[in-house]
């Protein structure tokens, strides 16, 4: 999700823009942790950029949860980001998470954060994470580097914080890390990142993925 934010929120043009992307991933990995149970995922993501710094966005996949039993996911987006000062700006905005057939374990995040040129800090709350009754916060800070016109560096680093509700091994702190390469040609953006995360933490905690992978994927932009 953080490579979408950062796409929406790049633009800050006065004009709308609508676009989308069609992505194929070999695992999707939210946070560090699968969610597909370490196989290929496809997502659809719409996204509009409004006048006077909006945006918003909608995203339909598919997750696998309880019971390793998959489910439509949608997710939604919506945020506000300032006219740049000194070369940052302040960005403010909200997330929410649906699972079709299993509501039960919905979510919404509140966010904010700072955006540099080529880097991002944000910090989200939930009052009640995955519908776990579990307050947490996920800080997180990402970062890219242009290598000629084509290629790209990213890395990404984030902890997701428990702050209250929390029993087991929902009290631990889960950290994740994902470094990568990509590789833009006309509407096509090809990826692949190492990701992983520490055990424990919030949900999704239990999980029959690995701790850590490689993960290629293909985005085509229209």
């Amino acid at each position: 999700m953080a490579i979408a934010f950062l796409a929406c929120v790049s633009a800050g043009s006065a004009r709308a823009q609508l676009g989308g992307t069609l992505s194929l991933d070999s695992d999707y990995r939210y946070r560090g942790v699968s969610l597909s149970n370490d196989q290929p995922s496809a997502r659809a993501t719409v996204n509009y950029d409004g006048p006077e710094r909006w945006y918003a966005g909608l995203s339909v996949t598919r997750a696998t949860l309880a019971y390793l039993d998959t489910y439509v996911q949608l997710i939604g987006y919506a945020g506000w980001v300032a006219p740049p000062s000194e070369g940052m700006s302040v960005e403010l905005g909200v997330f929410g998470s649906h699972f079709a057939g299993l509501s039960g374990y919905d979510y919404a995040e509140a966010y904010a954060g700072l955006l540099g040129e080529r880097w991002s800090a944000r910090a989200s709350f939930s009052p009640n994470y995955y519908g776990r009754r579990v307050q947490t916060t996920y800080l997180e800070l990402a970062a890219n580097t242009p290598l000629g016109r084509q290629w790209r560096l990213f890395g990404h680093v984030g902890a997701l914080v428990p702050l209250g509700g929390a029993k087991g091994d929902a009290t631990t702190t889960r950290f994740d890390a994902s470094f990568g390469a990509g590789w833009v040609t006309g509407r096509f953006d090809l990826h692949v990142a190492a990701v992983g995360a520490t055990e424990r933490g919030p949900y999704p905690a239990s999980n029959s993925g690995r701790r850590s992978t490689v993960v290629a994927g293909v985005s085509v932009a229209f």
